[in-house]
């Protein structure tokens, strides 16, 4: 099981760049970047220029904030600066904050994410003067490459959660992009299966499909602040307002009734109420928290399960904002990787 680290949330592109470099002396496999506050794919790029040897990948790109061509297009150029390192990583975002934060109509996610990833892939692999053409419901494309890509083609991973959207992800795209708080039952009992009959649907070898899981990590030489920090991270999934994605998670592992206080406390501003509410096995089974030991003992729960392990560091009580709150993370990644 490969192990990746996702960035994007830092200050600085110059910290984010600091901390791929000490990532990728320490072992790291993939760095990825995401659409959050920063441009995935530009962050990328800054990380690609640090970087020699690590893949590069985001994980994910908001389908709703993008056209398919471009995103293509961008996707061909990050893998020619790479050398053949990049991942493209798609997802529909939070379709609560694309309706709130754009204005933008997210209905209809099922045909946009399917016309989208199949565009993006020919886009990727269009050799030169090869037509490409796409006709769909959300999208279409008449298009010739210049020139040909320095890779026949790119891994193009779709983001997905609910059964029909994991399906979908198995019928069209290289592998199913799985959120920050996705247990090892989530991934086995739900994902795995969905895909895999997505997959055999569409006549594909379902051996074809990656299943790269990212998870909250909250790692502390305290392990009592470690889970404090899980359960302000696992709270804030609901605020502003409830994420779409991560409340069906864990409503889909039998965690409703926290759900449904979250839904109503956080909104309201009541972060510690809440923390007070949030069920030990939560922290347990849905992210990895504790000391570097307990860690990567947690991590090894996920082999044979996900094929790639993408560690989202959980902000800790004293962080100064600096390359140095990465240190047990840089310790982590070096026991993980031996």
């Amino acid at each position: 099981m490969k192990i990746g680290m996702m960035l994007g949330f830092e200050e600085s592109i110059k910290t984010i760049t600091d901390i791929a470099r000490e990532a990728e002396n320490a072992g790291i496999d993939t760095l990825y970047t995401v659409d959050a506050g920063r441009s995935a794919t530009i962050t990328a790029a800054a990380v690609i220029n640090a970087t020699a040897k690590a893949s590069v990948g985001t994980y994910i790109v908001n389908a709703y904030a993008r056209e398919p061509w471009m995103t293509g297009l961008e996707a061909r150029d990050l893998n020619e600066i790479s050398g053949g390192r990049f991942i493209l990583g798609v997802g529909t975002g939070n379709l609560h904050f694309n309706d709130l934060y754009m204005g933008i109509d997210s209905s209809r996610s099922r045909a946009k994410m399917r016309d989208f990833i199949q565009i993006v892939k020919a886009v990727v692999s269009g050799k030169a003067a090869e037509r490409v053409r796409h006709q769909g419901d959300a999208h279409r494309i008449r298009w010739r490459a210049t020139w040909d890509p320095v890779t026949p083609t790119l891994p193009v991973y779709m983001s997905a959660s609910g059964p029909n959207m994991v399906r979908l992800a198995g019928e069209v795209s290289d592998g199913v992009g799985i959120g920050i708080m996705s247990s090892v039952e989530f991934v086995r009992d739900i994902v795995r299966p969905n895909a895999i009959a997505g997959a055999e649907e569409a006549g594909r070898n379902p051996a074809s499909i990656a299943f790269p899981t990212a998870a909250t990590l909250s790692v502390n030489q305290d392990g009592d602040l470690a889970r404090e920090a899980s359960r302000k991270s696992i709270c804030k999934l609901y605020h502003p307002i409830p994420h779409p994605y991560y409340d069906s998670q864990l409503r889909q592992l039998g965690f409703e009734e926290f759900a449904d206080q979250a839904s109503k406390l956080m909104p309201a501003g009541k972060l510690k109420e809440a923390m007070a509410l949030v069920p030990e096995e939560v922290i347990d089974t849905m992210t990895i928290t504790g000391t570097i030991n307990e860690c990567a003992q947690r991590i090894q729960e996920y082999q044979g399960v996900s094929d790639e392990l993408i560690l989202a560091r959980t902000g800790q009580r004293g962080d100064t904002n600096t390359i140095a709150d990465y240190e047990d993370l840089f310790h982590l990644i070096d026991q993980a990787t031996d």
